[in-house]
């Protein structure tokens, strides 16, 4: 079928390709470089009236080229990518991966005619037979009629996952009528309402808030893997199961327990494998494809590629075969690239090539002409103050010729950069919202387009005037951060009990520690509601009334604190408090005192960012997050401020807090101040010495550094070029801090975990606090609730965007076995990686070495422990941060803060010894940069670990968000950070009362030291002998119950109980009448609270409030209101307010009168 040229194709190349297509079946184009080849496929597919296959080399190049083809506006992109486990490995794909295959297939069976984009090892996978995915495909629509037994059912045997929240893809819910579910082949999970058997409305809703979004005309649901077993199919696949277990002297038990697992649909890692056995007759890609037009980019590429999966497969099958896994036959999962070779051979192809190729047979050539951006980027070595000088007079020059010309960014913020950067050369700019607008009607009046789009290469084709250019081909690589990943706030993770579990302990304000024993349901008499049930020493029981949560929090206090449970009614808890509050009112008066000092003092005051400034940021090879800019931002107007910047950078490893400290370092050398970089190691100065000497390497700034890995002759050299001023910034680690370090003109103090640094060290850091900027950054997360007590204290940053690709790192829990750390270490070393090897004792570490050198003998192993001397550790660590060693085999040591972008595999062994912080922590040191990472957890087997750890290995594999993983270690870490920032004497305080609580005495201490009137706390006894709870039959899952009655005790305003409400509604449907009671009762305890009344409740046909000491009622208007009605308001002489109601006033009677008594009053 031919390719019809069309008049509305921009680019030339492609009428010409459509043309020669109309006579040959194959033909080759060349002289594709940069993005050239992405224009013309995009040029191409709005010529062809057919389907497009644009095969790739491998996984990367197609995610580049889809990115380039969505810029150029190609029609209908869609992604098939391949499988992101190796043949035959015990871990299933990504399921954001099977979605996107799952809805390719889809789209591809409904003969959607678009753009397809393949590694060329996705094509050689067998898939899911097209009349299969037909069958277990359910459409549906409003006002369907579904059996939702049937339907529930289904979706089990599709492989969704029964949970009580749906936040991850896979998983589902049942709540009364509605039904929540995530179908990985969708951005946003869905949820269905149904009335009866009918389906009344379909909405998607974001996971993180459980709001419902847009509402959806139809939903198509899908498999959410690609293990499909119909019921048909089950018992003929155990029989063929069962057989090829004995091909393979499985051994019986195993194959019992895998039919029990696939019986109970819960599906074994790597699953997916066994999909033959249960559909022998697997369809190809091809299958799905009706005469389509095949793009192969760059075939020698991909011959090599195929070839290597091939060879792959071969070894993951030996190797699950070693581990007695059962494994079908390859040929019913891959296509052999003969094979391949011969189904491509029937389809009208074109063959694209960057270099020039050699014709073979009657394959016609067909060359364009394309010059690469290469000559464009900008060198920063000539002269600092005109730096894009010959790219402006480039720019000129194409204007004249009547060029367009276009710039692409990655973000608004570097768009508006630019405009600032090229203004003061009289380039003319405009922004454009897409290519088709920079290339549609007549030559733009302006010199540059400006767009916003995912390219990293560009391409000039002289034949039609166009110049497309990347931003980064200008200033560097820059990396892509993951999108749509949005970190979870501390401050929600804190204020949550979603994971309270009955045991754990709970601080109440009045009574102290307690131990929570659930939530119950209480009738008394006319009493009915919902009770915190919490035990205390000697089995005393307190049950706390769900509007009074405000009084409670869940304990945390800190590593190692146990909490023991304070008896009820006795003085214990309130000498504690005491004892408490006295510590806490020394750090307030300490903190306070270092406050005076600062605003007191005056600092250097440094100017704003100039030109060469703004060009330094643009060369920042990756893309800022929100977060991060707003660092930037705070501390360049923090130095632009008279009183000297004493500011807090927060975020992990990989967040980005080392180029807030290069911008600050670099504005102050601008500025002909010096700064010094403190850091706590000798490693972490190397590896700092190394990323600020490349990054500022075209820029005239001198660096040095102190350390051991420095001679004596070098430091005292360094020393003196530093008095002399001639040296901008030193490097060091505390040897900084001693006396003979004397600067010219220091004006920028950078501290690297500070925390680290010993009680003389800190002292000295102290010491430049009034006179030169401090800008301090660390890797332990700080909790948020002690930074908005300390506010005003000391100036705080947070970035905690996750790093790029953090959520890619493939986490496999799997049995300990010689040609799996074979295959996992020598896989890393052939795509020149590095390997961690945790092995945590450091009796048993040299056997673990010898062991490592038998199996990869190639590999350089180096061992690192805490028994150690220093100087040989450093020289280890150093060894592996500069690639001197392939394998480091180390305990639980290795170092924090370094980066090492090139280690992207780590074993852990026996990983059920391991906490869940600790095994979080440790798999963070990988995945640095955008190689996709592997971590191991190797256990001994599955039946000789504890439920306790299969239960934590479980959570640990499943995390793939940063956000959720840092529920994880929520307690853990922060209070860690909590422990650093106040010292070994304050830990043991929150230790004795929890941390929450010690907050909130902080936050009153130092509020009360400013002479500020700090709000007493009120908390509202109500007791009106209502119904007002949440029904167990409304929300069945206790912790989602506790959790919606602290949202509404902590509400602020009757809008946010209304939004909460509305909130149930969306979620469970309708409110029941107890929960719009409650609804009421939470609404009149936020007037309570405002008017400070103590207490209100019921006592016959009246209603009694208890005032505050410090009310905020007005007592003139309360004797107005009682001469206004004597009858029905009376003042009684301890001081309480009676008002009269009927003896059998209704819930809605009894809160309408409380209502306006206090509206009278307020």
């Amino acid at each position: 079928m031919p390719v019809s040229p069309s008049s509305n194709t921009f680019c030339t190349p492609a009428l010409e390709v459509a043309a020669a297509l109309e006579q040959k079946a194959r033909l080759k184009v060349a002289g594709l470089t940069g993005a050239a080849a992405a224009l013309l496929i995009a040029e191409l597919s709005t010529a062809a009236a057919r389907q497009l296959v644009v095969v790739t080399a491998d996984q990367q190049a197609a995610d580049e080229l889809t990115r380039e083809l969505l810029f150029f506006d190609a029609r209908a992109v869609t992604p098939f990518p391949a499988w992101d486990v190796a043949p035959f490995e015990a871990a299933s794909p990504h399921a954001d991966i099977s979605g996107a295959r799952l809805a390719a297939l889809h789209l591809l069976r409904q003969g959607s005619p678009g753009t397809l984009v393949l590694p060329v090892t996705a094509l050689m996978q067998r898939v899911v037979p097209p009349a299969l995915l037909a069958d277990v495909a359910l459409s549906i629509r409003i006002g369907d009629d579904l059996d939702r037994n049937h339907l529930l059912e289904g979706l089990v045997r599709a492989g969704y996952q029964a949970c009580s929240l749906v936040e991850e893809r896979g998983s589902f819910a049942v709540r009364g009528g509605i039904l929540d579910l995530f179908p990985p082949s969708l951005p946003l999970p869905v949820r269905i309402e149904f009335f009866g058997d009918t389906v009344e409305s379909l909405r998607c809703f974001n996971p993180l808030t459980q709001r419902s979004a847009e509402s959806l005309d139809e939903l198509l649901l899908l498999p959410s893997r690609e293990l499909v077993i119909t019921p048909e199919a089950f018992q003929p696949g155990i029989a063929r199961l069962k057989q090829r277990a004995d091909e393979l002297d499985i051994p019986a038990d195993r194959r019992r327990q895998l039919t029990a697992d696939l019986q109970a649909t819960s599906y074994p890692p790597g699953g997916e494998f066994l999909q033959p056995f249960f559909c022998p007759q697997q369809a190809t890609l091809f299958d799905y494809l009706q005469q389509p037009l095949l793009i192969l980019l760059e075939p020698q590429q991909q011959a090599a590629a195929t070839t290597a999966f091939q060879s792959a497969i071969e070894t993951g099958l030996a190797q699950a075969v070693a581990e007695s896994r059962l494994c079908a036959i390859p040929e019913q999962l891959y296509l052999t690239p003969e094979q391949l070779r011969g189904l491509t051979a029937g389809f009208q192809t074109v063959e694209l090539h960057q270099l020039a190729v050699s014709a073979s047979g009657d394959d016609p050539i067909l060359s364009i002409r394309v010059e690469e951006n290469r000559d464009l980027r900008i060198s920063l070595s000539g002269d600092q103050q005109h730096l894009l000088g010959p790219f402006a007079e480039r720019l000129k020059s194409w204007r004249t010729e009547e060029w367009r010309s276009m710039v692409v960014c990655h973000q608004p913020a570097q768009v508006e950069r630019l405009e600032a950067l090229f203004s003061p050369y009289g380039i003319t700019t405009q922004r454009v919202t897409g290519f088709r607008e920079a290339v549609g009607g007549d030559a733009p009046a302006v010199d540059l387009l400006l767009a916003l789009g995912e390219l990293s290469r560009g391409c000039r084709l002289p034949a039609a005037r166009l110049a497309v250019i990347a931003e980064e081909e200008l200033f560097g690589k820059r990396v892509r951060r993951k999108s749509g990943v949005t970190a979870l706030r501390t401050k929600q993770i804190l204020a949550s009990l979603a994971e309270l579990k009955p045991g754990d302990a709970m601080v109440h304000v009045d009574h102290g520690i307690g131990i929570y024993r659930g939530l119950q349901h209480l009738k008394t008499g006319v009493v009915e509601g919902d009770f915190l049930l919490l035990e205390y020493a000697g089995n005393d029981k307190l049950y706390l009334p769900i509007d009074r949560l405000g009084l409670v929090q869940r304990y945390a206090g800190g590593e190692g604190a146990v909490p023991t449970p304070a008896k009820l009614g006795g003085p214990g808890w309130e000498k504690t408090r005491s004892k408490a509050r006295k510590q806490i009112e020394e750090l307030a008066a300490e903190l306070l005192e270092v406050y005076a000092k600062r605003q007191a003092s005056q600092g250097f005051r440094f100017s704003p960012p100039d030109e060469l400034f703004c060009e330094f940021e643009a060369t920042f090879p990756w893309e800022e997050t929100p977060d991060q800019l707003s660092a930037i931002q705070d501390v360049l107007g923090d130095m632009q401020h008279s009183r000297p910047m004493d500011r807090l950078v927060c975020g992990d490893v990989g967040y980005g807090k080392t180029e807030v400290a290069l911008r600050a370092a670099f504005k102050a050398v601008l500025d002909g101040k010096q700064v010094a970089l403190l850091v706590p190691t000798t490693i972490l100065a190397q590896q700092h010495f190394e990323t600020f000497s490349n990054r500022l390497k075209e820029y005239p700034v001198s660096i040095g550094m102190l350390s051991r890995f420095r001679t004596a002759k070098e430091q005292k050299e360094s020393l003196e070029r530093l008095k002399e001023g001639k040296l901008d910034m030193i490097i060091g680690t505390h040897r900084l801090l001693q006396k003979d370090v004397s600067f010219k003109d220091l004006g920028l103090l950078i501290v690297d975990e500070e925390q680290r640094f010993g009680v003389k060290d800190k002292e000295r850091i102290k010491q430049y606090r009034a006179s030169v900027d401090i800008l301090t950054l660390t890797a332990t997360p700080i909790p948020r609730t002690l930074h908005l007590s300390m506010l005003g204290i000391r100036d705080l940053s947070i970035i905690d965007t996750p790093p790029i690709d953090r959520q890619a790192i493939k986490t496999v829990v799997a049995r300990d076995s010689d040609e799996l750390i074979r295959d996992a270490v020598t896989r890393e070393l052939e795509r020149g990686g590095q390997v961690f090897y945790v092995h945590n004792r450091v009796q048993s570490i040299g056997i673990v070495a010898e062991r490592l050198r038998r199996l990869v003998p190639q590999a350089r192993i180096a061992v690192a422990h805490g028994q150690m001397e220093e100087k040989e550790l450093e020289k280890v660590m150093l060894g592996f941060m500069h690639g001197q060693t392939d394998l480091l085999l180390t305990t639980t040591i290795i170092e924090s803060g370094l980066d090492i972008p090139r280690a992207n595999t780590m074993l852990v062994d026996r990983a059920d010894t391991f906490g869940l912080s600790q095994l979080y922590q440790l798999r963070g040191r990988i995945g640095r940069s955008s190689v996709k990472s592997y971590a191991y957890l190797l256990i001994p087997g599955e039946g000789s670990i504890t439920g306790d750890a299969r239960e934590r290995l479980k959570i640990i594999q499943d995390i793939s968000e940063l956000g959720a993983g840092f529920r994880i270690a929520t307690h853990d870490l922060e209070l860690r950070g909590a422990g650093d920032m106040l010292g070994p004497r304050q830990s043991g305080t929150v230790a004795d009362i929890g941390f929450e609580l010690y907050t909130q005495m902080l936050e009153e201490a130092i509020a009360n030291l400013k002479g500020e009137d700090f709000e007493d706390r009120c908390e509202p006894e109500i007791n009106l002998a209502i119904p007002a709870f949440i029904p167990e039959t409304y929300i069945p899952d206790t912790n989602q119950r506790l959790v919606l009655y602290k949202r509404l005790v902590q509400a602020e305003s009757a809008a946010e109980v209304a939004d909460l409400v509305s909130e149930m509604q969306d979620r469970y449907g309708a409110t029941p009448l107890a929960v719009q009671t409650l609804a009421g009762v939470m609404e009149l305890r936020i007037t309570l609270k405002q008017l400070k009344v103590q207490k209100i409740e019921k006592d016959g046909k009246r209603l009694c409030l208890t005032f505050h000491p410090r009310t905020a009622v007005n007592p003139e208007r309360l004797i107005t209101l009682i001469r206004s009605a004597p009858a029905v308001y009376q003042f009684t002489p301890d001081h309480r307010l009676l008002v009269a109601v009927p003896v059998n006033a209704d819930s809605t009677v009894l809160l309408a009168t409380a209502a306006a008594t206090l509206h009278l009053l307020s």
